[in-house]
Formats: structure tokens, C-alpha cells, sequence
């Protein structure tokens, strides 16, 4: 059972996201993939040396998702920076192939979630649920007051959405 997790992130912050429910995945057993959005058209050069350096080693370290990756995955995790846009050159090409894919059948019984910086129902939840995935809402988890509560529920949302898939799976065996 694999997990695809898309992302797009600048300065590590999403990709920790990413990461975090990478390893809530992989508790629940199921292969990942990574791939991080490619920086489309003029990308600001980053405030800080650190993000810029953290910038150059993610366009280093990922390649942006394909058609492929998308078919073969059982389930995909969009992770978005907290100001998520639809439209921004970055999602726009990733969503144009997820809705061509949509539109000819080929996401039938695919599971999805959506992470943001934010534990609120986001742009980015809405937009994969009108893409036609089987959406797997946040996982519940008891807030602790400091900044690792995203991480703790992209952990457990990566956790529930692998555990999800897989009982899909089983069942249309």
C-alpha cells in the first residue's frame, strides 16, 4: 500500500508537515513517496540565507509529482503552506493534472487528505474534495499548547489516512 504525499514548501516549515505525516504513514505500515511541487515562473529569492539554503537543498533533494505517481499511489496527501492558493503557479499544474485525472475516471476510489499549518477546514480540503477523492478528515488530537501541534496532527492524519486506504483496500478485494 503506498502513500503518495505532495507538497510545496519554501522554507522547510511545510516540508516538516510533510515529513511528520510521512511517519504517521509509515506506523500504519504503508510505503511513501514524496514530491514536492516544482517553483514555477519568478520565484522570489527567500528572505533569510537559512531559507534559502533550506530552498536550494529541497530543489536538490525532490522531483515534482507525476502522472505516474499519482496512478500508482493508493493514497495521496496534499500538504500545503498555511497562505494555500489554488491558483498560485506552483498548485495550478498539480491540480490540473489531478483534475484530467478526475475527469476521466482514473482517481475512482483514490483516498485523499489535506494538511495546512492550520487545523481549520482549509482551501486545499475543499479543492481535493471536489476532485472526487474519498476525503479522510483530521485526525483528532489533544492539543498541547506549542508548535509541534501541526506536526502531531499531520502525524496523526498521515496515520489515519494509510489505515483508511488500506481497510479500502482490503475490502474491494
Amino acid at each position: 500500500m503506498e502513500v503518495l504525499i505532495t507538497f510545496y514548501s519554501r522554507c522547510g516549515n511545510t516540508e516538516k508537515l510533510a515529513l511528520a505525516a510521512a511517519v504517521g504513514a509509515v506506523q500504519a505500515r504503508a510505503q511513501i513517496r514524496f514530491r514536492r511541487l516544482a517553483d514555477i515562473g519568478n520565484v522570489a529569492e527567500p528572505e533569510t540565507a537559512e531559507c534559502r539554503k533550506i530552498l536550494e537543498r529541497m530543489q536538490k533533494e525532490y522531483i515534482a509529482p507525476k502522472e505516474a505517481d499519482v496512478l500508482r499511489a493508493d493514497a495521496i496527501i496534499f500538504v500545503a503552506p498555511l497562505h494555500f492558493s489554488s491558483v498560485s503557479p506552483e498548485w495550478t499544474e498539480h491540480l490540473d493534472l489531478i483534475e484530467e485525472l478526475r475527469s476521466t475516471g482514473k482517481l475512482e476510489g483514490k483516498v485523499a487528505a489535506a494538511i495546512q499549518a492550520d487545523a481549520g477546514m482549509d482551501a486545499l480540503a475543499t479543492t481535493i474534495l471536489r476532485s472526487g477523492f474519498i476525503v479522510v478528515p483530521p485526525a483528532i488530537v489533544q492539543a498541547t499548547g506549542g508548535g509541534e501541534d501541526s506536526a502531531a496532527r499531520a502525524l496523526a492524519h498521515g496515520k489515519k489516512i494509510a489505515e483508511v486506504a488500506k481497510a479500502l483496500k482490503r475490502e474491494s478485494r
